[in-house]
């Protein structure tokens, strides 16, 4: 049986990985990660073929017939909630035989997917776990001939029909996770880039999945959080120092939750002597200067945080739960240790006025992190703050497409305290002051070690700084309303 690893072709360049969909706002692109695991997993039964349309920028009309030509038995499709409608339009143009299992997987596959299947009979399952080993069992109890899966018992970790019934097998529920080697050897890994990485060729790592936090914006707090066996993750490190990979995106979402678990994993690393350089996100009340230094030993140059408000209501209403405070302690620590700091804010949460919006805006500039990321709040489908935002009336219900990133997304929360059009107009603004600051432009010209973090630089900032000035096309502007 072969298999189609499809991350599809876009109108705009889309991350859908890991169950949080936008638009890149700078010139980067990363890995599809989620189908970058499933590459190990499938292919110890089945042939793999592993296409990224969006990074390789195919038209849709070659991604199609390039598609056709492998003819594929089963195709495993990456989507989310910024692009699912563009996405699933391309995988209906396909017009795929019913011998051909097709199988979806992201955040909105995950929140509506009984509804997308009803709507897409071509559409044959869902994966709702991307850690898991679910679409081994999946395809190898495909019956081509009936189109739909021979299996009695529930798989695990997947949505499918059998005989017309929607089978929902639930997660087992296992604390620790393993899975095998990536097919690197499929993937064009010299494509991919993130603005925050030291060298040219980097590659996706995990130690754990999901989050224990449940911040109310956040839909990754829905999983179970599990951690990866160590020996399988030093395993995969060493594979990747035969590749001649020397940079991991560790793209846990609270790196050193576990402190024991990551602390092992620190040690191990250094113990083997695995040198690489790597970037992780995390919390500021998980880290402290004994963890810190650890991480800055082992290779750790960047740290992302999600700071989104310098008001504590705000923090409070969306269940932070963290203090300005110990975001300023925290990224001093980080300066000490050479650790570069990336931080996310977000604008127009609920409670968010003109005055708050702008305190913010200023807190960027006091706490001065090495890289800046101001999102717009968006009810993203899944989490707290979309059932609330649809409870108060601040959105329609319609509106599915939602894209924090986008500088031009048109406003999709009308939260009463701050016109929606004003948070994009702050947040635009603000990058450009942020970004421009003499004293900042200097210190990023010191960071530069290579010319190649040079070019990236520009590129990253011509890109990020066009993007703050782009009006939206009347087509947002339609999906913005609903």
């Amino acid at each position: 049986m072969r298999i189609l690893l499809l991350n599809p072709p876009g109108d705009k360049p889309y991350l859908r990985d890991y169950y949080c969909s936008h638009t890149a706002k700078g010139y980067y692109y990363w890995h599809p990660y989620d189908l970058v695991v499933q590459s190990g997993v499938l292919s110890r039964h089945f042939e793999v073929d592993y296409l990224d349309a969006n990074v390789l920028n195919l038209s849709k009309e070659t991604a199609r017939d390039r598609i056709r030509c492998m003819r594929p038995d089963g195709i495993v499709f990456l989507t989310g909630g910024v692009c699912w409608k563009e996405d699933l339009a391309f995988l209906e143009s396909l017009d795929v035989p019913k011998r051909v299992a097709v199988v979806g997987t992201g955040d909105v596959m995950v929140s509506k997917g009984r509804e997308l299947m009803t709507r897409h009979r071509w559409l044959s399952g869902v994966l709702l776990n991307f850690t898991s080993h679910s679409l081994d069992a999946f395809f190898k109890a495909w019956n081509p001939e009936r189109g739909e899966v021979d299996c009695d018992d529930p798989i695990p970790n997947m949505l499918y029909r059998r005989k017309d019934e929607f089978i929902r097998g639930v997660d087992p529920g296992n604390r620790y996770y393993s899975f095998p080697l990536p097919r690197y050897d499929l993937i064009p890994n010299s494509k991919y880039r993130i603005p925050h990485g030291r060298r040219g060729v980097f590659a996706s790592f995990l130690t754990d999945f999901g989050c224990p936090y449940r911040c109310n914006f956040c839909f990754n707090g829905k999983w179970t959080h599990k951690l990866r066996d160590i020996d399988n993750a030093i395993e995969e490190l060493r594979y990747l120092k035969t590749l001649h990979i020397h940079e991991l995106w560790i793209k846990d979402l609270t790196f050193g939750v576990t402190r024991t678990h990551s602390v092992e994993f620190l040690n191990r690393m250094l113990a083997e002597n695995l040198k690489f350089d790597w970037v992780t996100l995390s919390r500021v009340d998980v880290m402290d200067e004994e963890l810190l230094t650890l991480m800055a030993r082992a290779g750790c140059h960047t740290i992302q945080f999600g700071v989104e408000s310098a008001d504590q209501g705000i923090l409070n209403s969306i269940e932070k739960d963290i203090e300005p405070a110990k975001v300023k302690e925290t990224f001093a620590l980080c300066r000490k240790l050479g650790i570069r700091t990336l931080a996310h804010f977000i604008l127009g949460l609920p409670g968010e006025t003109e005055s708050t919006a702008k305190q913010t805006i200023e807190f960027t500039k006091e706490l001065d992190p090495d890289f800046l990321s101001i999102n717009v709040a968006a009810p993203r489908m899944g989490t707290d703050l979309r059932a609330e935002a649809i409870r108060q009336g601040w959105v329609d219900q319609k509106v599915d497409s939602v894209d924090n990133s986008s500088a031009s997304a048109f406003p999709q929360m009308e939260i009463g305290s701050i016109p929606g059009m004003r948070v994009i107009e702050l947040r635009n603004q603000a990058i450009r002051d942020f970004h421009l600051r003499p004293s900042y432009l200097a210190r990023k010209v010191r960071d530069i070690r290579s010319p190649r973090e040079a070019w990236r630089a520009m590129q990253n900032g011509y890109t990020l700084l066009r993007s703050t000035y782009r009006k939206p096309t009347l087509q947002e502007i339609m999906e913005g309303e609903g």
